[in-house]
């Protein structure tokens, strides 16, 4: 997982991760696997506009009443992007949550899919 820190239009800094992720490809979709450990069904966005796929993951703050002293979890937000192009169907997009993963299917529209020709005799 890779590590950024960047600065919100409010001044906020926060360190914001880049989820690992694998890209696949078939006739008909794109997958995306991606990986975010601890994030919440309903604290994860996922927004496809004009050529763009966004995935971003706000960790939610755990609210205990011991006194924190020494983290090695802290808090993680997971932001990554990516370009799509006019081929993906938006009405055909998938996402399931399981076990830390985010699989993210997204349907080709008709147009690009390969079509087989078939050769007719005269």
């Amino acid at each position: 997982m890779i590590e950024r820190n960047v600065t919100y239009a409010n001044g906020e800094q926060k360190k914001v991760y880049i989820p690992l992720t694998d890209i696949c490809e078939t006739p008909d979709n794109y997958s995306l696997k991606m990986e975010v450990p601890g994030a919440a069904r309903e604290n994860i966005d996922i927004v496809i506009e004009d050529d763009e796929l966004r995935v971003t993951v706000k960790s939610a703050d755990e609210e205990t009443e011991d006194t924190l002293k020494y983290s090695e979890f802290g808090t993680r937000d997971f932001y990554r992007a990516f370009r799509v192009g006019n081929e993906i169907d938006r009405n055909k997009i998938e996402a399931k949550l399981e076990n830390g993963v985010l699989n993210i299917l997204l349907s080709k529209t008709e147009k690009v899919k390969p079509k087989k020709i078939q050769i007719t005799h005269n």
